[in-house]
């Protein structure tokens, strides 16, 4: 349903378009595009008069024949010559009648005009020739203003015998006076009845037109064509460009990971050597009456488990050491009555350089 809404906004958009472009053309520019110019038969009562110009009650009045002669030559060449015909109608041979409906009918309008017919006029459609113009929408409400213009076949159908009789053939129907422009594009001839305009030279016109479009595309697609020929140039640049930055981003890369692993075999070694350092120191410190059993070093912190005569004088004897501070029991001393000694868990934090500096 949405892109069938779509679609008919768009067809209504161009048909807009299309006639407005039209309307600002001048009659001489536009019968290039067509085989003569259009021609209007005024209907009234029961004679067909020669509209010479003008779409509007006034001009017609003002501006036909007395009647017209289907045998004159002049007559005859001005209605084959014609690149359209329109039958124009006096007010008594049609009705205007105001509608309002839902605002969802407007893409089937036609077909929802036909099975209003006898609900909002005396006829059905059947019995009509109708068109309609849609004069305002009210989104709020959800309605649309219809102008339903409309002509009982039966008073059309002594006009429409005689050209017949004659082979003319009338491409619309529409009312002869105007309000305020709404019927311009009145046609209350049935679409499957309506005959398209003569060709005649206009395919001549048609592919001068075509070659013009193309000539225009041509000349708008030009520089683009340059441009993206350009833009293509630069992409190789920035492609190389791209490839000598990859190139440097791995070099430093490389030498971002050099850097690395010798910082890492640096700390390395300088752990290694605080290591021997601290087991030195302990060496000196702790007295031989003392036993390590498991030395470790967490964190800058430095944990002793073992075995000592007296190892609360450990705690002197380690804090006395440049090497260390914060010497502290972690556990309990306990005693061991098989060798009459003490079990001892203490800890130091180790006294960095720079802290001491400090």
């Amino acid at each position: 349903m949405a892109v069938s809404s779509i679609s008919y906004q768009l067809r209504v958009f161009f048909t807009w378009w299309g006639e407005e472009l039209t309307s600002l053309m001048p009659e001489s520019l536009l019968s290039l595009f067509r085989n003569g110019r259009p021609l209007q038969l005024f209907y009234a009562d029961k004679t067909l008069r020669l509209v010479n110009q003008g779409v509007t009650g006034e001009e017609v009045h003002s501006n036909f024949l007395s009647g017209i002669d289907f045998n004159d030559p002049d007559q005859k060449r001005v209605l084959s010559g014609a690149s359209e015909i329109r039958l124009c109608l006096e007010k008594k041979k049609y009705l205007i009648k105001k509608v309002t409906l839902p605002i969802e009918t407007e893409e089937n309008l036609w077909e929802v005009l036909s099975f209003e017919m006898d609900r909002q006029t005396p006829f059905t459609a059947d019995q009509v020739y109708y068109d309609y113009v849609i004069s305002g929408r009210d989104k709020q409400a959800r309605t649309l203003e219809v102008t339903l213009i409309l002509a009982p076949i039966d008073k059309l159908t002594y006009a429409l015998d005689v050209l017949h009789e004659n082979k003319i053939v009338i491409n619309a129907i529409s009312p002869c006076e105007e309000h305020n422009g709404v019927f311009n594009r009145v046609n209350l001839l049935p679409p499957e009845r309506r005959e398209k305009p003569q060709k005649g030279f206009r395919f001549i016109n048609y592919f001068l037109l075509l070659i013009f479009f193309l000539l225009l595309l041509a000349n708008l697609a030009l520089p683009v064509w340059q441009k993206s020929i350009y833009a293509k140039t630069l992409e190789l640049e920035v492609a190389d460009y791209k490839k000598q930055s990859a190139e440097a981003v791995e070099l430093r890369t490389k030498v971002d990971q050099a850097k690395l692993e010798n910082t890492f075999l640096e700390e390395r070694k300088k752990g290694s050597l605080q290591v021997l350092q601290i087991l030195n120191e302990l060496t000196l410190v702790v007295p031989d009456d003392t036993w390590v059993s498991n030395f470790e070093v967490r964190n800058d912190v430095v944990h002793l488990h073992g075995q000592s005569v007296a190892s609360a004088s450990l705690i002197s004897l380690i804090d006395a050491s440049p090497l260390f501070k914060n010497v502290s029991f972690r556990s309990p001393v306990t005693q061991n009555r098989q060798n009459n000694t003490e079990r001892f868990h203490i800890s130091a934090d180790m006294e960095l350089p720079g802290e001491s500096a400090e």
